[in-house]
Parts: structure tokens; C-alpha cells; sequence
């Protein structure tokens, strides 16, 4: 089963020491959350796969610790923040 449906909780983002963050094909369809800037230990993000929808957040250029970040077949919008 799915963990999260819709978007992507907000306590989550708290967990600042997290290296790898999948939430890959979940069926969230929400704006990615500015919030996961403040996850500065990530060095995996995978939101690939679900029908997430806006800009990509400038606060993820904060994240300079990450190596491999994917957001293919989502409805996204502009460029990716470097």
C-alpha cells in the first residue's frame, strides 16, 4: 500500500538528517513542498512518477549534498534551481 496519497507531509521535512528521500509513484499531486530545502543531508531525492504540479522550489538549490534527483513523468514547470 501507499504511505502517503495527495502530498507530501510536512513532518517529513523535519527529519534534517535524512540522506535518502523516496517518495517515487505515491500519486501525490501537490506542489513540491519549499520546505524540503531544509533538508540538507539529502543526497537522494526521488519524486519521479506522480502528478506533482508548479515550479520547482528555489530552496532546493540548498541542498548541495545531493547527487541524484529525479522528477520525470510529474507536470512540473520551469527550471530545476541551481
Amino acid at each position: 500500500g501507499t504511505l502517503a496519497t495527495g502530498y507530501i507531509p510536512s513532518e517529513l521535512t523535519s527529519l534534517t538528517s535524512l540522506e535518502r528521500f523516496n517518495m517515487g509513484f505515491m500519486g501525490l499531486g501537490c506542489t513540491i513542498p519549499t520546505e524540503l530545502g531544509s533538508m540538507t543531508n539529502l543526497q537522494i531525492l526521488e519524486l519521479q512518477g506522480n502528478n506533482l504540479s508548479g515550479s520547482i522550489p528555489s530552496e532546493l538549490a540548498l541542498l548541495t549534498n545531493l547527487e541524484y534527483f529525479s522528477l520525470y513523468m510529474n507536470d512540473l514547470t520551469g527550471t530545476i534551481p541551481t
